[in-house]
């Protein structure tokens, strides 16, 4: 179960949802890492009130997870935090883009209080479109640096484990053809 959805936190102009997730439903088919041709970037879903369950299910962790500040908005962030596996004590933050957030003292204080809270974290970085992505689970690679409180050696944590997935990653397509049959 999810936690409460917090007050006073907007979309903004993200559209993050919209881009990264594939979409498999009858009504839409959408690639990994594509926009969603019912989307119109910074203003969000042309069809919300027609949108597929899948759509209407995705639970983006900015707007959940209490004690996130604004840096965290993934406009500003570059991240967005998945919830599906929050009831398992799991939470993936997908990577979005390089940003200074990442090599911040906030980013690396809240990675570092979950992980010591027995959170599950990954890290997943976003492929060509059309590709799945790739994903590392980072607690045994931040356990030492955590337990030391060496945040230099976290931010070198976070930087091998997303430069690793860029470069040894071997991306899979999909198989995710761009169709849909929702209207404006």
């Amino acid at each position: 179960m999810l936690p409460q959805r917090l007050e006073g936190k907007t979309c903004g102009t993200c559209t993050a949802c919209c881009e990264f997730p594939p979409i498999r439903t009858p009504s839409l088919q959408k690639p990994t890492n594509v926009l969603c041709p019912h989307c119109d970037r910074g203003s969000g879903c042309t069809v919300y009130d027609r949108r597929p369950s899948e759509c209407a299910g995705w639970y983006c962790g900015w707007f959940y997870l209490a004690g996130l500040s604004d840096a965290w908005h993934p406009v500003l962030s570059g991240v967005v935090l998945r919830l599906e596996a929050l009831a398992q004590n799991e939470i993936t933050v997908v990577i979005l883009r390089q940003s200074a957030f990442l090599l911040s003292e906030e980013f690396a204080g809240v990675i570092g209080a979950w992980v010591e809270a027995g959170v599950i974290v990954h890290f997943e970085r976003l492929g060509p479109p059309g590709h799945l992505p790739a994903k590392m689970a980072v607690n045994e690679l931040l356990a030492p640096a955590i337990a030391a409180r060496d945040l230099r050696e976290m931010h070198k944590v976070f930087s091998w484990a997303i430069a690793y997935m860029d470069t040894e990653h071997s991306w899979e397509p999909d198989g995710i053809v761009l169709t849909s049959s929702l209207s404006a």
